[in-house]
């Protein structure tokens, strides 16, 4: 008899558009938005994509198990956001010796369902 282990994985999972796809470095860069939430999800290009996974495509919706890495939102309930300047307080994270920004809007975060450009199928 097959033991079949849980399937769990760490993070929430969000509903997104992506909106734009760069890279730097060893990694891709893709910035996905809903109408709540803006993340710029770090992607290794040297990941062995899955197998018949699904191809990330500007313009689409697709869901992401997400770690989110920075957090810029006011701690408190009273707390006040209005920076002057998002540069002002851009938040940098290194991986593998390439500095990676939040940019604008966009919190820093990784996709355990992805892998380069492609996502596990459900």
């Amino acid at each position: 008899m097959e033991i079949l282990k849980p399937k769990f994985e760490l993070g929430f999972d969000v509903f997104a558009e992506v909106s734009k796809i760069d890279s730097i470095s060893s990694y891709y860069l893709v910035f996905i938005e809903n109408e709540k939430e803006f993340f710029k999800v770090v992607s290794d290009k040297n990941q062995i994509k899955y197998y018949n996974g699904i191809k990330l495509e500007i313009g689409h919706n697709y869901k992401f198990r997400l770690q989110q890495i920075t957090d810029r939102r006011p701690s408190g309930p009273n707390d006040q956001f209005t920076p002057v300047n998002y540069l002002d307080i851009a938040q940098c994270r290194n991986f593998d010796k390439t500095e990676i920004c939040t940019e604008s809007s966009f919190e820093l975060a990784t996709a355990s369902n992805l892998k380069g450009l492609y996502l596990r199928k459900e």
